[in-house]
């Protein structure tokens, strides 16, 4: 029974652990940071998440000049030659 109880407190408390919004404690450089690991489709669902993410997402040319160089050849044209501004 005892190990029932303490049981249920860690998970009490790991449970509020787990509601932490990482982006809420972190600071903006470290948060973007974390964000410019990611691929387009997921950087666009962490804009769906909340204002705050959404802010983070949309912040600065950083985030998405990787992932227009990966999409995107050097020259400015895509890989079927279309030509992106």
């Amino acid at each position: 029974i005892r190990c029932f109880s303490q049981l249920s407190f860690l998970t009490g408390q790991l449970g509020q652990l787990i509601c932490i919004d990482p982006f809420g404690v972190l600071r903006c450089e470290p948060s973007l940071k974390v964000l410019a690991h990611l691929d387009a489709t997921s950087l666009c669902r962490v804009a769906q998440v909340g204002k705050r993410w959404k802010a983070l997402a949309d912040d600065g040319d950083d985030l998405w000049r990787g992932i227009r160089e990966q999409y995107i050849g050097q020259n400015g044209s895509s890989v079927a030659g279309t030509a992106y501004s």
